[in-house]
């Protein structure tokens, strides 16, 4: 490793690393209280990494083929039986979500090893999450082409690790031969371990680590803490004086936590920018609390952490649940028992609105999901939702809230009574992916739409909404309908840019999904502006895409997909680039997950 590095500043600071190493691996303690103590059981999901089961390289093996005899002029030959490339390994196939064995058929491994690791994760939308989680966890044949760097398996694990998978990363981290090393893979699980409270198994990890990989900083901090942790003091402190030798000033929170580990008491731990499952560690081993601006720079399972870390203010965990399922690294029942586990006072369930109203946020959420579940009255528990859900599109969070009420609102059947409830109704099932509930309720407002001009305004709003959302629609379509609707919203009193933007975004979705909508009501469009300004990929990932879905490559395509969205996923992207990916993924036959791109933008962007 050494040898590779040809600048004198890069030698110096690795023989820093080495005395580092050496010094760790051998100070005596100072105070030695025995073996660091687990503090929380470890979950069936971080069984330490390298015992593969039977089979687990089954279809890796298959696709380099077997060693076969030939005999020939009476010789016999042996073919070579070729290597296999662990990369290959996945927890995903064809019956189960994955996308086959050939997903990179024609794709080049060094454009899979430049733009992978790029792969936006814990992106707040659901079809993004699980096109790409399925793409990191697919057993597939490796891309043609020579390994330039990383493995693609380690690759995958870190960016399956930056989404928040950590029971897929464990458990794909339990196919990866024993014989394999990689810093992803050690990284993935030492973090799982941390987060875990194992402590000791930490460790054990970051002491053979420092031996075998000196001059990853990282397994320097871990092993630090290990030493303050085991009660060796001036091993800890050494290594302090070593780490900032070596640059590692910047991480102000992690030589505080030192130094309170060490005994300072005055030490705190004021502010958390980019808080790591290491810093987690430290701080309940502390007993200090996590700092309320940890949030932001949070990746998906450090937000999962918060949430149910017992030395996070409620205030705190709730924010970072709300987030960490927005993410997709908490489920939806999880922070349900999050919300429950606050403890509101009768009169404050009675009052839930109101209260609410006047200061919206994760505690009202937990307050109006309680009064949902708590209130007998089906109108009131409607009420409940009802402001749950609008709060939520304003100030953000709508999918959450739709999810986490969804048993309540699934239990609220069509009822005209409740007519009121209809629009709001639909949005949130539609967003829990209720599909066949939400057209329960719109059936009912249809119904009850001549005689009620609530029930037909939802119809009018919900319309476009049900076309994109229900392929059991498009056997039904008319291209007629677009123009009755576009004549329906004129009626209605919103600014004409407002309702221009609106039909645009909604024409192009439908042409997009393959429906038919008149040339003359594109026409009319051009009373709007004819330019726009709006988010939109580089030019040759553009290029890249279209050249992806003319050749049918699957993963290819789903990759840059993914990348032409961005973290803003299918809330932020522009009417053009919702066009280009719904039309690619329809392409090469996701045609469900085009679908799912399309309706979440509808819901996002206020269709």
């Amino acid at each position: 490793m050494i040898a590779s590095l040809s600048s004198a500043a890069a030698v110096a600071r690795l023989g820093l690393c080495a005395a580092l190493a050496a010094a760790l691996l051998v100070a005596p303690a100072e105070a030695q209280v025995g073996p660091p103590v687990k503090l929380a059981p470890l979950a069936d999901s971080e069984t330490p990494a390298g015992e593969q089961p039977a089979g687990a390289l089954d279809a890796a093996t298959a696709q380099q083929g077997a060693p076969s005899d030939a005999t020939q002029e009476g010789r016999v030959e042996v073919e070579r039986l070729a290597a296999i490339d662990p990369s290959s390994v996945g927890l995903l196939d064809q019956s189960n979500g994955g996308f086959g064995l050939e997903m990179w058929r024609g794709t080049r491994r060094s454009l899979v090893e430049r733009l992978l690791p790029r792969l936006p994760m814990g992106m707040l939308s659901p079809p993004m999450q699980d096109l790409a989680r399925r793409l990191l966890l697919s057993t597939a044949r490796v891309p043609d082409g020579e390994q330039g760097g990383q493995s693609l398996l380690g690759l995958r694990i870190e960016r399956l690790a930056a989404g928040g998978e950590t029971v897929a990363v464990n458990d794909l981290l339990r196919l990866t031969p024993a014989r394999l090393t990689d810093r992803a893979f050690a990284r993935a699980r030492l973090d799982g371990l941390l987060l875990a409270g194992n402590h000791a198994g930490a460790c054990a990890e970051f002491k053979s680590l420092v031996a075998d990989d000196p001059d990853e900083t990282y397994w320097l901090k871990g092993l630090t803490f290990c030493k303050a942790l085991n009660g060796e003091r001036a091993a800890a402190r050494f290594a302090v004086d070593l780490l900032q030798e070596l640059g590692e000033r910047g991480d102000a929170a992690f030589f505080a936590l030192v130094e309170s580990l060490n005994g300072a008491t005055e030490a705190q731990v004021a502010s958390l920018l980019d808080p790591d499952a290491l810093h987690l560690a430290m701080l309940q081993v502390a007993q200090l609390p996590v700092p309320d601006d940890a949030l932001p720079g949070a990746p998906p399972s450090i937000l999962r952490a918060i949430a149910k870390a017992p030395n996070a203010s409620l205030e705190l965990r709730l924010a970072a649940a709300e987030q960490a399922e927005a993410a997709g690294a908490l489920s939806a029942a999880e922070l349900a028992e999050i919300y429950k586990s606050v403890i509101f006072e009768p009169e404050q369930i009675a009052s839930s609105q109101t209260i609410a109203e006047r200061e919206p946020g994760p505690r009202a959420n937990a307050l109006l999901y309680q009064a949902g579940q708590l209130r007998s009255d089906p109108a009131e528990r409607a009420r409940a939702l009802q402001l749950a859900w609008r709060l939520a599109r304003q100030h953000g969070g709508f999918g959450t809230q739709a999810r986490v009420n969804r048993e309540v609102a699934l239990s609220l059947g069509p009822d005209e009574s409740l007519i009121w409830f209809a629009e709001d109704a639909v949005r949130a099932l539609i967003a829990a992916d209720e599909i066949a509930a939400a057209l329960e309720w719109f059936n009912l407002a249809q119904a009850a739409a001549s005689r009620s001009d609530t029930a037909a305004g939802a119809v009018l709003h919900l319309w476009p909404l049900i076309y994109v959302a229900a392929p059991s629609y498009a056997d039904a379509w008319d291209p007629k309908l677009a123009s009755l609707w576009w004549k329906g919203l004129e009626s209605l009193d919103v600014p004409d840019e407002e309702r221009q933007r609106k039909v645009a975004l909604v024409f192009t979705l439908l042409h997009a999904l393959g429906y038919e909508v008149p040339a003359a009501e594109w026409e009319r469009l051009f009373a709007a502006p004819l330019t726009v300004t709006a988010y939109v990929p580089s030019p040759p990932l553009r290029h890249a895409l279209l050249a992806a879905v003319k050749g049918g490559r699957v993963a290819e395509t789903v990759l840059l997909s993914l990348l032409v969205l961005g973290d803003g996923g299918p809330a932020g992207a522009d009417a053009n680039v919702l066009s280009d990916v719904v039309s690619a993924l329809r392409a090469v036959d996701l045609g469900v997950e085009a679908r799912a791109i399309a309706l979440e933008a509808a819901l996002a962007k206020g269709v």
